[in-house]
């Protein structure tokens, strides 16, 4: 009997014991920079757990500013930082405050889309619509290999700014469409 007093005693003890201890978060503190590629805006995101002020920079390859703002007396924000008036490139993001300095690398691209294509799969077995919306005049390439890879069918067009064509591919099982500009190849679409 006692040596169940004593257990159900230290039971209660420890329950005490652990009990008592508070699990403290973790810090709050830190610095986020998000930019989704072909978007032109960049978002900081900054949380300390004292005021202070906040110096961002942005820095081009070359290390020179391109941009840089302080902001006084935060402890927290998320600021949008809009590239659209940049060449597209390699970029340094610095943040700055009375805790050090981070440094975040980004690669923007202009994110203008020149060229829409898309090849969809009409109702009538092996017809195929492509069909291409460019903002500038260029030269289409369409080439259909096989199951082999062999070339079956090419075709060079010139367009202005819209295209649309039927492929007829009723005789064919297995095909590859590959479509290039003069840039190079822009879709493969596989069957």
């Amino acid at each position: 009997m006692k040596a169940l007093q004593l257990l159900l005693a230290g039971v209660l003890v420890s329950s005490f014991a652990f009990a008592s201890v508070v699990d403290e978060p973790a810090s709050a503190e830190g610095v986020a920079v998000t930019h989704a590629t072909g978007s032109s805006v960049l978002k900081v995101y900054y949380t300390s757990a004292q005021v202070g002020d906040v110096k961002i920079s942005i820095l081009d390859k070359k290390n020179r500013n391109v941009y840089s703002e302080t902001i006084k007396k935060v402890s927290g924000f998320v600021r949008p930082y809009n590239l659209s008036g940049l060449s597209a490139g390699d970029y340094t993001i610095v943040i700055a405050d009375k805790n050090g300095v981070r440094k975040e690398k980004i690669a923007y691209s202009a994110g203008k889309i020149d060229k829409v294509i898309n090849v969809v799969r009409l109702p009538e077995t092996g017809k195929y619509l492509l069909s291409i919306k460019s903002k500038a005049s260029d030269v289409i390439n369409v080439n259909v290999y096989d199951q082999d890879n062999r070339l079956i069918h090419s075709q060079v067009r010139d367009i202005k700014s819209d295209f649309a064509e039927v492929l007829n591919l009723k005789e064919i099982n297995q095909f590859t469409i590959e479509i290039s500009d003069s840039q190079g190849i822009l879709k493969t679409i596989k069957n």
